[in-house]
């Protein structure tokens, strides 16, 4: 449950309990006050009564002479009074047989809830010796009891009224107040992705103001380490890849000639002795031969290992085609397909390297592993960053596969440059290598 929803439900009970306790006052002092004014009149009733039954003994005709006393103190307020036989049937002034000569109008529950205790009183009526009946005055709490009931509903259409209001108000103050949390949610999310440059604003509210203003402080810091991280891992890529150019350039002008020239001595050597005819000269020299072979095989691989000299002698998208050319001739089962699009030229020497060496990854995995049938390798150049993809319809793997040290490397080397890779896979589905690297400052061209 969110905690917008919580302070609403627990405003809102607490309003309703203090409604609800308002009209349970409300309702207990009405009551109080229309018992205490239904004695009051009754006890008025009674005093005109009792003044103006005398004056029946002169009375020639009693029945008019009751009905003017029962109207007359029926014009009294709560009250109803009628005149009734010996045995009970009413005569004079009974309209209805119920106890309101008005009906409230409202709920019987409410009626029940006010309706006092009844206060009657009831006089015999006599002339001479004889009796006639008896004359009722009772209190008729009608008029009240509907008053009550239309205070009881204004109040409640006035609470239902505010009880809105105050939990709206409530609700658009919490969303406002809460909404830096939501904003500081979203830049939480965005460090997550990789993204240092989130902020967020510290002005909204002033109990947030330090939590945010410690927030952009670590995203700053963040921001600034990873920057440093990015630049130091681009400068040691770069001396690496300086180092390998120097080392395998060392290895192919020093070490190859010096193998090639064992090679020629070898070679007049084992002339030399097929002429005078010297068979354990030529076991040995053919022994060297074979050894001299395996070094040079041996230095090849480690030039291609340090650094692609197609690279150098071909320039990326012809290393790249050269490669695939290749890997088609290797491996003519598999379809290989590629487009590049885009000018590639003059692009930092790490920056070709790393495209070099991912796709070189890549398409090892998918010819190793994936067991591929086709295979698509894509670069684009635009103007503020290179794409690479690479896709192949081979078996794929689990998403929490522990990757080996090739895919590893391959982050490793996208991260120094400030790139992003993902790897879009699903069991018997293929993989799917995204690359996406940013062109910064001078380096574009």
């Amino acid at each position: 449950m969110s905690l917008k929803f919580r302070i609403v439900v627990i405003v809102t009970i607490i309003l309703l309990i203090n409604f609800a306790a308002a009209g349970y006052f409300m309702v207990h002092n009405a009551r109080q006050a229309l018992v205490a004014e239904m004695e009051s009149s009754t006890n008025l009733a009674k005093g005109l009564l009792i003044n103006a039954l005398p004056t029946l003994r002169f009375s020639n005709d009693l029945g008019e002479r009751l009905t003017m006393i029962v109207d007359s103190v029926r014009d009294t307020r709560h009250i109803r009074a009628w005149f009734e036989d010996m045995s009970g049937e009413p005569l004079i002034g009974h309209e209805k047989n119920s106890h309101f000569i008005n009906k409230p109008d409202a709920p019987n529950w409410f009626i029940k809830m006010m309706e006092p205790e009844a206060v009657a009183f009831r006089r015999l009526i006599t002339k001479g010796s004889k009796s006639y009946g008896y004359l009722v005055v009772e209190a008729d709490p009608s008029d009240e009891v509907n008053e009550v009931w239309a205070d009881v509903k204004v109040l409640f259409w006035l609470g239902t009224f505010f009880l809105m209001l105050i939990v709206g108000l409530i609700y658009v103050a919490l969303r406002q107040g809460l909404k830096p949390l939501e904003v500081l949610e979203d830049a939480l999310g965005q460090l997550e992705k990789g993204d240092f440059s989130a902020r967020v604003d510290t002005s909204v509210v002033k109990e947030l103001s330090s939590i945010q203003f410690r927030f952009n402080h670590m995203a700053s810091v963040l921001e600034h380490t990873m920057a440093e991280n990015h630049a130091l891992a681009g400068s040691m890529l770069t001396l690496q890849e300086e180092e390998r150019r120097d080392l395998s350039r060392e290895l192919h002008d020093e070490l190859g000639p010096c193998l090639f020239g064992i090679r020629v001595d070898l070679g007049n050597i084992e002339r030399i002795a097929a002429e005078h005819q010297l068979p354990e000269i030529e076991q040995k020299i053919e022994s060297v031969k074979l050894i001299t072979n395996h070094i040079q095989s041996l230095v090849r691989k480690m030039l291609s290992r340090l650094r692609p000299l197609t690279l150098d002698d071909l320039g990326l998208v012809d290393a790249l085609r050269d490669m695939l050319h290749n890997w088609r001739d290797r491996q003519p089962e598999i379809d290989w397909e590629w487009d590049f699009v885009g000018n590639f030229q003059h692009l930092p020497d790490t920056l070709q390297v790393t495209i070099y060496r991912i796709v070189q990854e890549c398409t090892t995995n998918c010819v190793r592993h994936a067991h591929a049938s086709h295979v698509k390798v894509e670069a684009r150049r635009e103007h503020e960053t290179v794409k690479v993809t690479v896709t192949d319809d081979g078996v794929g793997f689990h998403a929490d596969l522990v990757r080996g040290f090739g895919l590893i490397g391959m982050r490793e080397r996208v991260s120094a440059l400030g790139g992003r890779i993902a790897f879009d896979t699903a069991e018997g589905r293929g993989l799917q290598v995204r690359v996406l690297i940013p062109l910064k400052g001078n380096d574009k061209t």
